[in-house]
């Protein structure tokens, strides 16, 4: 649950030998690492294993699923859904000798899009048997920025541009992490379904597909850091292209003789003359193209051109680096990750000038329940990690209104850009945030699955007591206090007579255990002395 991939060394960091002749024989001794990319229009599965410095590709799959495709009502099709489903069953047969920590998992825009999300992930989850991650669209241009820069050599200005079925992402940088990073909602497959169907002519579709393109990547970017630092007029600037969008177009260039290396505005444009003036029948097949990207082909020239054109660029290098080879980078280095997230928290507390001391009080005592509650989490540390930000983070929204500011403070972090952070655990983070006083947000959680639901229900019961505990503010008022657990039943022991110094406390435990009740747990809570005059529960 919500878990990155470990590492087999904090300080080891592999750069991209690709060594395809490595295929074969790897030894069930060493340690191989999963990387597998639910995309748009394709799943990828790449997996690895560390040698030397470097790491050496042991086998890449790849499998045409279209997602996406006739994607309406901000829902996967079920047919989709089935592809998908039939595909991950024959990569869990290869994955079977990987352990699932060291196995990532990432879905990008049409899950991010879609609100039947979770029907796919549970499927995903339950065939593989190990987490799904939903990516947001930055993080999805900064993995793929982090595969490029460990695979190209050192520039001072990098521009990277990933075309996928459903998203491009853009992402600037000089170092190892990308800078600037943006995604926009421009994809081959959706672009296909819109523009360029078996109904509509090719022609008019291609001029209009390029010209939404031109429009939306424009609007989105105007005025922004990466569209400056891009137009910035820097001669060192270098463009590279990922995605098999970019492949194929890359080829069919070489193919037909239009250019000799780079993809150049020279080249697109006899290119679209090609496919708009001369009609060339592209479902007949291309000189360069794969069969399997005939469908979705003139949709991605058009979205390409329309970078170029946006950007103004002039040429651009094709790297056969993706989204994966940032994952395996990340994922090798997970104590980066996680220091990233704790930097992205206090990053957050520190803009909205948060009472730091409140948030290490209600953390320090969250993370004593918390510890007194292990067989509720199976050894999963990340419950504990996640329910350490939420604590640090839960009065964001008094910025905005003291009375409703666990709703603010729950928007905030859910709509943010938290580095480190997948889609997933951020939504997580944001309803623990939400529910940590008030109603609970118990229709909330259903917008999750069965188990992670389940867990998050928890935590946020954790959360609001240690808040509850803490509401003097003052260190000299901190309870000790033993919480035991029986199942769903919660057990919390104060010492003598320290409710009835603290009424404030002593009522909203009156009220909270009406709300947990409502939420599946029981909550007795008892004080030491004899006759147990609390009236919230009474010493067996």
């Amino acid at each position: 649950m919500l878990k990155p991939t470990p590492t087999p060394s904090p300080k080891q960091r592999f750069n991209p030998q690709f060594d395809e002749s490595s295929k074969q024989g790897t030894p069930s001794t060493q340690r191989q690492f999963a990387a597998l990319d639910l995309g748009s229009n394709s799943f990828h599965l790449l997996l690895v294993r560390p040698e030397g410095s470097g790491f050496v590709v042991i086998e890449r799959l790849k499998e045409k699923v279209q997602l996406f495709s006739g994607f309406s009502d901000g829902k996967i099709r079920e047919d989709a859904m089935q592809r998908g489903a039939a595909c991950l069953a024959r990569f869990a047969q290869r994955l079977r000798p990987i352990a699932a920590a060291d196995t990532r998992v990432v879905g990008t825009c049409a899950l991010r899009q879609a609100v039947n999300q979770s029907t796919f992930t549970a499927r995903a989850k339950e065939i593989l048997q190990c987490p799904v991650e939903v990516i947001s669209g930055a993080d999805e241009a900064a993995l793929v920025y982090l595969g490029v820069a460990h695979h190209v050599p050192p520039t001072r200005a990098r521009l990277v541009v990933d075309i996928g079925g459903g998203s491009t992402e853009f992402a600037f940088g000089s170092g190892y992490a990308a800078e600037h990073k943006e995604s926009i909602d421009v994809g081959c497959v959706a672009f296909s379904d819109q523009y360029l169907s078996d109904h509509k002519v090719q022609s008019s579709g291609y001029r209009a597909a390029r010209q939404r393109a031109i429009d939306h990547i424009g609007q989105s970017l105007a005025g922004g850091a990466l569209m400056q630092a891009v137009q910035g007029d820097d001669p060192a600037l270098t463009v590279f292209g990922t995605s098999g969008t970019i492949e194929s177009i890359a080829m069919v260039l070489k193919a037909n003789g239009w250019t000799d290396d780079a993809i150049t505005q020279a080249g697109i444009a006899q290119l679209e003359q090609a496919i708009v003036t001369d009609r060339w029948l592209i479902d007949a097949g291309l000189p360069g193209l794969a069969p399997d990207r005939v469908d979705i082909f003139p949709a991605g020239v058009a979205i390409l051109s329309a970078c170029f054109a946006t950007l103004g660029l002039t040429q651009m290098q094709f790297v056969d680096v993706s989204l994966m080879q940032g994952m395996v980078f990340e994922g090798l280095d997970s104590v980066e990750v996680a220091n990233r997230r704790e930097q992205s928290v206090a990053a957050l507390g520190a803009r909205f000038d948060l009472d730091s001391n409140q948030a290490r009080r209600v953390a320090q005592c969250a993370d004593q329940l918390y510890r007194q509650t292990t067989q509720w989490w199976q050894g999963d540390e990340e419950c504990g990690r996640l329910l350490g930000w939420a604590a640090h983070l839960h009065e964001l929204g008094a910025h905005i209104d003291a009375r409703h500011h666990h709703r603010h403070g729950g928007y905030i972090v859910k709509h943010t850009h938290l580095a480190g952070f997948s889609q997933l655990q951020q939504s997580a983070l944001a309803l623990l945030v939400r529910g940590h006083r008030r109603s609970f947000p118990g229709l909330a959680f259903q917008a999750f699955g069965a188990e992670l639901a389940d867990r998050l229900i928890k935590l946020v019961a954790l959360l609001r007591i240690a808040v509850i505990l803490e509401r003097s503010h003052d260190d000299r008022d901190s309870p000790s206090v033993t919480l035991e657990l029986e199942q769903n039943h919660l057990r919390l022991v104060f010492q003598a007579d320290w409710l009835q110094a603290h009424p404030l406390s002593q009522r909203e435990l009156q009220v909270e255990v009406k709300q947990l009740q409502g939420a599946g747990l029981q909550l007795t809570v008892v004080d030491t002395n004899a006759n147990d005059t609390t009236g919230l529960g009474r010493t067996p």
